[in-house]
C-alpha cells in the first residue's frame, strides 16, 4: 500500500548513553562565515604556493613539493595494484554462493543458523525520475536471491505533480516480491530543511519506524538500512551478500558496507570527455577500499544497521552532502568502533545525460560542483574533532577530519599542483633567478621524447633533432620530473582497467565512438581541469561567500530505458531546487 502524508515526526533514538550533540552549524555567524571560507583559503594557499614559492620560501618549496611529488608517485602506483586485487575480488565474489558460505560459517563456529532472520530496507529517494528509471532500480532489488529479506521504501516528494500515481503504479508491479514494498511523501518546506537526498531520506526513514516497528512491533536489530540512488543497479548477490557481512561482522551495529560502484550503466552513451571522470571515479572507489592506511567514506549507495542510524537520529536535514556526513557524525558520535567495511560487488550508476551534447557537459559541471560541495563537512568535521565530549580518540579525530581536509583541497589544487608545479618554478629557476635548491633544479637526461613546441614558428628548426629543433629523442627532467614522468606507468594500467569495467562495446556503439574515448586520453589535463578542479573551486567560492547550493537533479538516462518509457515531463523552474534520488 502506499502510506498517507502525515505531520513531521521525530522518533526517539534508543540511546544507552546521552550523545555529544554536534551542531552543523558554527555557534555565532561570523565563526560559520569563516569556517566555510577555510577550504578556499587552503586551497587558494596551496595554488598560489606554486608562484611565489619558489622566491619567498625557496628551500620550503622544494622539500615540499617533492614530498607531494613522492606522495603522488606512490599514491598512482597503490591506486593501479589496489584496482587490480579489488577487480580479482570482485570477480570472486560474484561466484560465491553466500548461503553456503554462510552454512560453512556455521558448521566452523557452532552458532545458530540465522540466514532468515536480517531484514535490509532499501530506501530509494527521488523526485521527477523516469518511471521505467525507478522501475530498472527495483527490478535489480527484485532480482536478488533473498529478494524477500528485503523492504523497499520509494522516498517521494509531495511536490512532484503525480508522485501518487506513479508510487502507486510502481508498488502494484511488484506484489509478493518482497517482504514489504511502500511510499513515503516528503512534505516540501519544512522547517530547518535544505532540499536534498538527505533530508528525504530522514523522512522515509522515519516513516519506516513508525510503520515497521512502532506499529508494526519489527525487531529494529534484525534491519540494515541501505542509501539507494534511483539510478542504482544491484548485483543480483548483492543484498545475499550484506546478509553474510551482517551476520558474521564484529561489529555490526557500527559497520558502514560499502560497495564498488561505476558509473557503468550508459557510459558508452556519454559525451566521450566525460568516460575520463566518470569512468576513473569507479577506479578510485575500489582502490579506496583497499589502499593501506586509506581512510574509507560511504559514498553515494551505502548500508549500515538500522540501530546505528536510529542511535545518531538519522541524516541531518540541513546537509547537502549526506554520504561522508552521517559517517562523520556517527563516528564523532559513537566513537571508535565505528567503521566502513568493502562490499566486492559492482554497482552500476547512470552517467549524467541530457538531451544534447553540450547540455550533457553543462549539466556534468554543475553536479561536480554538487559533489564538492562535501566541501562544507570541512569545518563540521574539525568542529566535531573539538568537541569534548566525542568518544572518538583523539587520533582518529585528527585522522578524520584531516582526511575531510585532504581531499576536498587537494580535490580543486592538485591539478595545478601536478600541471603547473614542476614546469613553472624550473621556468622561474632558469629565466627568473628564483634562489631554488641545486638538488632540486638540476635537470637529468632520461629516456623520452621533448617537443619544442615554440620553434615551430621557425620553419629552419624543422629538421633539427634535439634541443634547438622541434623533436628532441631524451628529456631533461628535475627531480620531481622524473617522479611525475615515473607516474605514467600506473596511469596506463589504470586506462586498461576502466576499459575493463566500462563492459563489452554495446552494438549500437560505432567503432569510431569507441576510438574517441581512447583519442580522450591525451587531453586528460584539460579535461580533469573543467569537470573536476574547476568545479571544486567553484563549490568553495560559493561556500566561502555565503551563496550556497541549490540542489539541482543531475538528468540521466539511457536508450535502453528511453525505450521502455516515454520521458518524464518537462520540470517547472520553480520546482528545479527539489530533491534527487541520483548521485
Amino acid at each position: 500500500m502506499v502510506s498517507r502524508p502525515s505531520a513531521p515526526v521525530a522518533c526517539p533514538a534508543p540511546r544507552s548513553r546521552e550523545l555529544p550533540r554536534l551542531s552543523v552549524s558554527a555557534h555565532s555567524a561570523l565563526s560559520e562565515r569563516l569556517g566555510n571560507a577555510l577550504p578556499l583559503f587552503l586551497t587558494v594557499f596551496l595554488i598560489s604556493f606554486i608562484f611565489w614559492g619558489p622566491f619567498r620560501a625557496p628551500l620550503a618549496f622544494a622539500v615540499l613539493s617533492t614530498a607531494f611529488f613522492v606522495y603522488w608517485l606512490l599514491r598512482s602506483y597503490s591506486v593501479a595494484i589496489a584496482c587490480a586485487i579489488g577487480l580479482r575480488r570482485i570477480a570472486g565474489w560474484k561466484r560465491t554462493d553466500w548461503r553456503a558460505r554462510y552454512a560453512a560459517h556455521v558448521a566452523r563456529t557452532g552458532q545458530p543458523d540465522r540466514w532468515e532472520w536480517p531484514r535490509h530496507l532499501v530506501i530509494i529517494p527521488n523526485y521527477r525520475e523516469s518511471e521505467a528509471g525507478l522501475a530498472r532500480t527495483i527490478d535489480s532489488l527484485a532480482a536478488q536471491s533473498v529478494a524477500r529479506q528485503l523492504v523497499v521504501v520509494l522516498a517521494m516528494e509531495e511536490r512532484e505533480p503525480g508522485a501518487r500515481e506513479k508510487a502507486a503504479r510502481l508498488v502494484a508491479r511488484y506484489p509478493g516480491v518482497f517482504a514489504d514494498i511502500f511510499a513515503t511523501f516528503h512534505p516540501a518546506g519544512l522547517p530547518g530543511e535544505t532540499p536534498g537526498k538527505g533530508s528525504n531520506e530522514a523522512w522515509a526513514a522515519r516513516e519506516a519506524y513508525l510503520r515497521l516497528i512502532e506499529r508494526g512491533g519489527d525487531d529494529l536489530l534484525r534491519y540494515t538500512v541501505t542509501s539507494c540512488d534511483a539510478d542504482a543497479v544491484f548485483h543480483p548477490s548483492h543484498f545475499a551478500a550484506l546478509t553474510y557481512l551482517f551476520l558474521t561482522a564484529k561489529k555490526p551495529y557500527r559497520t558502514f558496507w560499502q560497495p564498488t560502484i561505476f558509473n557503468s550503466n550508459n557510459i558508452w552513451e556519454a559525451p566521450a570527455p566525460l568516460r575520463i571522470p566518470d569512468g576513473l571515479s569507479g577506479i578510485n572507489r575500489t582502490s579506496n577500499l583497499l589502499i593501506p592506511g586509506s581512510v574509507r567514506f560511504p559514498t553515494s549507495c551505502y548500508s549500515l544497521s538500522w540501530q546505528m542510524l536510529h542511535e545518531v537520529d538519522y541524516w541531518d536535514e540541513e546537509v547537502i552532502p549526506e554520504d561522508w556526513h552521517l559517517y562523520l557524525k556517527c563516528a564523532y558520535s559513537l566513537g571508535d568502533d565505528v567503521n566502513v567495511a568493502p562490499l566486492f560487488l559492482p554497482l552500476g550508476n547512470d552517467c549524467v545525460l541530457a538531451d544534447g551534447y553540450w547540455k550533457t557537459l553543462k549539466a556534468h559541471y554543475a553536479q561536480s560542483v554538487r559533489h564538492a560541495w562535501g566541501a562544507s563537512d570541512i569545518p563540521y568535521a574539525w568542529r566535531a574533532a573539538m568537541h569534548p565530549r566525542s568518544p572518538l580518540s583523539w587520533r582518529r579525530r585528527l585522522l578524520l577530519a584531516g582526511a575531510v581536509t585532504k581531499v576536498h583541497v587537494l580535490w580543486a589544487a592538485q591539478w595545478y599542483i601536478v600541471t603547473l608545479g614542476v614546469v613553472l618554478p624550473s621556468r622561474f629557476a632558469a629565466q627568473f633567478g628564483a634562489p631554488l635548491p641545486g638538488w632540486w633544479a638540476r635537470r637529468y637526461e632520461v629516456p623520452g621524447t621533448t617537443w619544442h613546441l615554440e620553434h615551430f614558428l621557425d620553419p629552419s628548426r624543422w629538421f633539427r633533432i634535439g634541443p634547438e629543433g622541434v623533436f628532441a629523442p631524451t628529456m631533461w627532467l628535475n627531480l620531481p620530473g622524473i617522479l611525475v614522468a615515473l607516474c605514467l606507468f600506473p596511469l596506463f594500467a589504470m586506462i586498461i582497467f576502466e576499459l575493463r569495467t566500462r563492459g563489452p562495446r554495446p552494438a549500437y556503439v560505432s567503432r569510431w565512438v569507441y576510438l574517441t574515448s581512447l583519442l580522450m586520453w591525451p587531453l586528460m589535463a584539460v579535461i580533469t581541469f573543467f569537470f573536476a578542479s574547476l568545479p571544486a573551486l567553484n563549490a568553495q567560492w560559493k561556500l566561502a561567500s555565503g551563496k550556497g547550493l541549490v540542489y539541482r537533479v543531475a538528468e540521466k538516462g539511457s536508450r535502453a530505458l528511453a525505450a521502455r518509457a516515454p520521458a518524464p515531463a518537462e520540470a517547472d523552474p520553480a520546482e528545479a531546487v527539489a530533491v534527487a534520488g541520483g548521485n
